[in-house]
């Protein structure tokens, strides 16, 4: 479990961070979570769905990386088979800290904290956090940026998803892939856009998607579930 203290020069200037991908670094998991903010660079490559938290019942926007537990078919080795790694990866192993108990994090409640029980912490290899003067050094004002990026993305994505509910634009898909031995497995939970509904929105509503920029993204969260196919072929040649 992640135990995160708050970061500064005092305790952490002898501190490094290992940036390489792969399985030891906790990247074998098969859904990803991501922003809307991401969705143009993820559609290329990855199926983008949307799962329900059985919990709160909320949904959540994420990548499928594989087709059970612990299986990332991105990840061959210590290589990402496509050019775009997801923030919530890359940011690691730095997590916001909010400031205030139950709030909604922000940019003015949040501080940077390092989980200093991942195994890409350490003193000898990897990117240093603070120069010898006690500056952050460019890879640690990078972290920061995608620290911003995902609190900022994720009360948007909040929104974008709020706005998909409100118009009835998220169904259950139902997902069966053919194995090598020949063997079907089915796999459920998974959501994605309504495209018929998507069509029939007019007026108001259809302008305010084309202006907020979220017909576009409905559109590549529609077409990204064609992905799926590259999943399948790597998960045969895997056996």
């Amino acid at each position: 479990m992640a135990q995160p203290v708050l970061l500064d020069y005092k305790h952490h200037s002898d501190t490094r961070i290992i940036t390489d991908r792969g399985i030891k670094y906790g990247e074998n998991i098969h859904f990803i979570p991501v922003i809307a903010d991401e969705v143009r660079a993820l559609a290329i490559a990855y199926p983008i769905c949307f799962l329900k938290d059985n919990n709160t019942g909320q949904f959540g926007l994420n990548v499928l990386t594989g087709f059970e537990a612990a299986e990332n078919l991105f990840l061959q080795n210590s290589e990402w088979r496509t050019h775009y790694v997801p923030i919530h990866l890359r940011r690691q192993p730095f997590i916001v800290g909010v400031t205030e108990d139950g709030a909604k994090p922000s940019s003015d409640n949040t501080v940077l904290t390092l989980d200093m029980d991942s195994p890409r912490v350490n003193k000898e290899q990897g990117e240093r956090l603070f120069d010898d003067q006690g500056k952050a050094t460019d890879y640690l004002n990078e972290m920061l940026d995608l620290l911003g990026q995902l609190v900022s993305g994720n009360n948007r994505t909040e929104v974008f998803i709020n706005a998909l509910l409100e118009h009835d634009l998220i169904e259950q898909v139902q997902l069966t892939i053919t194995l090598a031995d020949g063997q079907q497995k089915r796999f459920d939970g998974l959501y994605n856009i309504n495209e018929t509904n998507l069509k029939a929105l007019t007026g108001s509503a259809l302008e305010q998607f084309h202006s907020k920029g979220y017909l576009q993204a409905c559109y590549l969260i529609a077409t990204s579930m064609g992905n799926i196919q590259t999943l399948v072929k790597w998960k045969k040649e895997a056996k």
